[in-house]
């Protein structure tokens, strides 16, 4: 128990969570302009779905009457997150904002847009505005609890983990013609992949088998620091790969934005330093 408690609660470097309120705020302010085209046939009362959503859970549903007003007030309070200006609220209204516009309309959805929401519950519950912030300006950065980044590192390897459960149950992925369907889905495709290769059924395989091991590797590769970047370079190649060839929205992005849960601070300084191009280093702790 008391390592347990060291692990959740002993301050440390907010590094991780600074980055992850950065990534949160760009991929919200992404997310929202991809919308504005189609918010008021989305989300308007009188849209393609037209009051509440039906179902068991559409009891509360929230009518948005002025969308192109919501979908405003989300840019702003992701614009402040991204900045880190009173980034606690600003991520609270960011989540409770991803929240109401997508319950609006479910139907318009995918995995991407609710890991995004997920992602944004998180950088709410963390102090990600001690570094890196219009707020670290009235303040010294202090190490902090990192009791919220332990939870969004739990659901990462949560998602990998139940991912590769439910694969092994389908039958296209005992069979490795999991990749080969799904680059053939023509409403999906991105780009085109030569016909030798969508249908052939080795490279189809090798793509199915690999990411069932990558994504099993994933489960617990990225908390081990030997295998952590070996891990995370796998999953990256694996999302790149389907960004490039389907189309589904803003899931390579969010989950890859993830994986800085896993950087050590001592890192993220670093790049931060070079992308400064700057000498000085920033002292930090390791766990």
């Amino acid at each position: 128990m008391s390592s347990l408690r060291r692990w959740l609660f002993a301050p440390v470097d907010t590094a991780p969570m600074a980055a992850l309120r950065i990534a949160c705020g760009l991929l919200t302010l992404g997310w929202t302009l991809s919308l504005l085209p189609d918010a008021q046939a989305f989300l308007s009362p009188d849209g393609l779905t037209r009051g509440p959503v039906g179902g068991s859970s559409g009891w509360w549903t929230v009518d948005i009457s002025q969308p192109y007003l919501a979908c405003g007030l989300l840019l702003v309070a992701s614009v402040a997150l991204l900045l880190g200006w009173h980034s606690r609220v600003a991520a609270w209204i960011v989540f409770l904002g991803l929240l109401i516009l997508q319950r609006r309309d479910v139907y318009v959805l995918n995995s991407g847009d609710l890991l995004l929401r997920e992602l944004a519950f998180y950088v709410a519950l963390m102090p990600s505005g001690e570094l890196w912030s219009l707020d670290a300006r009235r303040r010294p950065p202090q190490p902090r609890a990192p009791w919220g980044l332990r939870l969004l590192q739990l659901q990462v390897s949560g998602i990998y983990l139940f991912s590769v459960v439910a694969k092994l149950h389908g039958t296209s992925w005992q069979n490795g013609t999991a990749v080969g369907k799904a680059v053939q889905l023509e409403d999906l495709q991105r780009i085109v992949l030569p016909q030798w290769a969508a249908t052939s059924v080795t490279v189809s395989a090798f793509l199915t088998y690999g990411t069932l091991v990558a994504e099993g590797f994933l489960v617990f590769g990225m908390w081990l620091p030997r295998t952590r970047w070996l891990a995370m370079a796998m999953g990256v190649a694996i999302h790149l790969g389907i960004e490039a060839t389907l189309l589904i929205g803003w899931f390579s992005l969010s989950i890859i934005s993830c994986y800085l849960a896993f950087v050590p601070a001592p890192v993220l300084h670093q790049v931060r330093d070079r992308f400064r191009r700057t000498e000085k280093m920033v002292p930090s702790t390791v766990e």
